[in-house]
């Protein structure tokens, strides 16, 4: 009887490793239905390249600064490519290699056109005589001489994204006396200068601008602007006062104090 039984559990294991060997087949099996699909899905890819080209590229953007003829030009490399194989990453890349170019989308139409748009940056400021600032706070090198309208913003130790935001902070603080900033620089230690459009130039110092900005604000247009032609800087950066330098034609014959305080403006 012990030897019947003996055999009996041989005959189970033979029969486990049995059917676990025909899993393992199975599963291969498996594996084999699964990927031939896929490679057969590729390989029809791959010949849809043949008969499916780029044959239309429709190209839109507002190109003020951006030269269109060159962009078209670029673009004239992808005709004639697979609609699925060219690299639409290079080609976003290639776009960006401009410095006028803000944004760039690039959408696949089947069967075989792509639609790009092209945004270009707006220039809001000069940030120095080689480089622009755009109304993203987006420094970029550019031809200055065409756009000597544009106010100077320039801060040398501080974000251009910082230096917009003060500049119109300060300019809607100057709108209550009708004037417009012409430029605003802010040196290596913090300190801020503007200069108005009618050519004033003022100093601001590193702290308490706003309260400067409010003391002068409230005599500009009895004290200040009278005097406007005699005038070639204002100094804020005292506590109780602010410094005139006057020009010389001003001061010639002229008793006129440089220094003007709150008890006598």
């Amino acid at each position: 009887m012990a030897k019947v039984r003996k055999q009996s559990k041989q005959a189970k294991r033979n029969t486990s490793a049995s059917a676990s060997k025909s899993f393992r087949w199975r599963k291969s099996y498996n594996w084999v239905f699964l990927l031939l699909p896929l490679g057969l899905g590729g390989f029809y890819l791959s010949q849809l390249e043949q008969i499916l080209p780029i044959r239309t590229i429709q190209l839109s953007g507002s190109f003020k600064n951006l030269d269109q003829q060159e962009v078209e030009s670029t673009l004239q490399q992808y005709l004639g490519q697979g609609f699925f194989s060219f690299d639409i990453h290079h080609l976003q890349q290639t776009l960006h290699d401009d410095s006028w170019t803000q944004l760039v989308s690039v959408r696949r139409i089947w069967p075989d056109k792509l639609r790009i748009a092209i945004e270009e940056k707006k220039p809001v400021a000069r940030w120095d005589e080689q480089h622009l600032l755009s109304d993203s706070a987006s420094v970029y090198r550019a031809d200055t001489g065409a756009f000597s309208h544009l106010p100077i913003v320039h801060a040398a130790n501080h974000p251009p994204a910082w230096a917009l935001q003060q500049f119109y902070r300060l300019q809607a603080r100057f709108n209550a006396v009708d004037e417009r900033l012409m430029a605003l620089q802010v040196d290596s230690r913090g300190a801020l200068d503007v200069e108005l459009i009618n050519g004033l130039k003022i100093k601001l110092g590193r702290k308490d601008i706003d309260h400067k900005i409010d003391r002068l604000v409230s005599i500009y247009m009895q004290q200040i602007l009278p005097r406007r032609g005699q005038i070639q800087r204002l100094d804020l950066r005292y506590s109780n006062g602010f410094a005139v330098a006057w020009k010389k034609e001003a001061l010639q014959g002229s008793d006129i104090v440089s220094i003007w305080s709150n008890g006598n403006v």
